[in-house]
């Protein structure tokens, strides 16, 4: 099993106070891309960390302490005797879980699996004439000096860049990016 990164903990965490829950709920309590979390869950089912809830009815925990049983009509997970070793082990992660009653809020899912989209940095070829050097270096800012640059006819970029320079460069007249 390798080091857990922040956000496993987090996911870790969060289902050792929550109890048994699912991928879109839990997504949504601790503010994370629900694509990234699901990859996450998978990895941590694999190291037997998590594991699916395989009953009809599923128990889990509100605020009060109270224990609450209901019919899952989702696929639910929850910790394994090594996930609850692990979480009580956990010490550098403050978990603010957002409150059960405001969580399945899909506008604000999208807005937070939009964002990381956009965060996302892509690979990229970037093809323009000399003449739109300065505008590409002023959209690209130190990104530009990581790429690798090549110098023929046109100016050719090859690296990665954000969605969001993409969509910026994609303005200038006669750039080609692939």
């Amino acid at each position: 099993m390798n080091k857990m990164d922040m956000l496993e903990k987090k996911i870790l965490v969060a289902i050792y106070e929550m109890g048994p829950t699912f991928i879109s709920k839990l997504s949504n309590r601790i503010l994370e891309n629900q694509n990234v979390v699901t990859e996450k869950i998978k990895k941590m089912q694999k190291e037997k960390i998590l594991q699916r809830v395989e009953n009809i009815m599923v128990t889990y925990k509100t605020k009060e302490q109270n224990k609450v049983i209901k019919h899952r009509n989702h696929t639910y997970y929850q910790l394994t005797k090594l996930g609850e070793k692990l979480a009580k082990e956990v010490e550098e992660v403050q978990l603010d879980l957002r409150e059960a009653f405001k969580t399945y809020n899909k506008s604000l899912q999208n807005i937070l699996d939009n964002e990381k989209i956009k965060e996302q940095e892509i690979d990229v070829v970037i093809d323009y004439p000399y003449g739109k050097d300065e505008e590409v270096k002023k959209i690209l800012g130190e990104t530009y000096n990581n790429l690798e640059r090549t110098y023929d006819k046109m100016i050719v970029l090859r690296g990665k860049i954000s969605n969001e320079q993409r969509e910026e460069l994609n303005k200038i007249p006669n750039m080609v990016i692939i």
